[in-house]
């Protein structure tokens, strides 16, 4: 078996380490791992496709510089999504001190191929309906969100990610929830 098949089947952890030793089919791999969704997730946070893009692309920059510190003990996933939440975190406090609001809320494209165009149309509509909602959570529950229901990390995971305790993260997700459900009432059949 070629030695490539082999990095394949290695756990993100190790595949650092070699990241680490220059071997950029390591990096390769993380990548194809990792882009698509840590772009979803900074697409949902930040409302903004390019925005998305240069965030995804700066966190593999830093993947790259900032390789080394990982601790090969650490879960890399959370290791790797903290730095996301963190520049998030940075981009809303740059934006907070210049009071520009994000107001562009672009087409939710993440919504997965349906038979029937019917089912697209309501998918879509709801999409849109789910980004505005989220959008008015405060940063903590939307990102406590996301990171429960569409990459589907556990409450300890979140609370490492977020740095905070089990309780506040359950707390702000109670709130996220109760937020959300008001917002989309429209939506439920019942």
């Amino acid at each position: 078996m070629k030695e490539g098949f082999d990095k394949l089947k290695l756990a993100d952890e190790k595949l650092v380490v070699l990241l680490n030793d220059g071997d950029e089919e390591a990096f390769e791999i993380l990548y194809d791992r990792y882009a698509k969704p840590v772009f979803n997730f900074f697409y949902m946070k930040l409302n903004s496709k390019e925005k998305a893009e240069d965030f995804l692309q700066n966190l593999f920059v830093k993947l790259i510089e900032k390789g080394s510190q990982f601790d090969e003990q650490e879960v890399f996933r959370i290791w790797f999504y903290t730095l996301a939440h963190n520049q998030c975190k940075n981009e809303y406090r740059t934006l907070s001190r210049s009071r520009v609001e994000y107001t562009n809320v672009e087409d939710n494209r993440l919504v997965n191929n349906w038979e029937s165009s019917s089912e697209r149309i309501d998918s879509s509509i709801f999409s849109e309906h789910l980004t505005l909602a989220l959008n008015k959570l405060n940063d903590d529950q939307k990102s406590s969100f996301l990171l429960r229901f569409k990459y589907n990390f556990s409450m300890k995971e979140i609370s490492e990610v977020l740095e905070c305790s089990e309780g506040t993260t359950k707390s702000r997700l109670f709130y996220a929830l109760r937020q959300l459900a008001k917002e989309l009432k429209e939506f439920n059949p019942y």
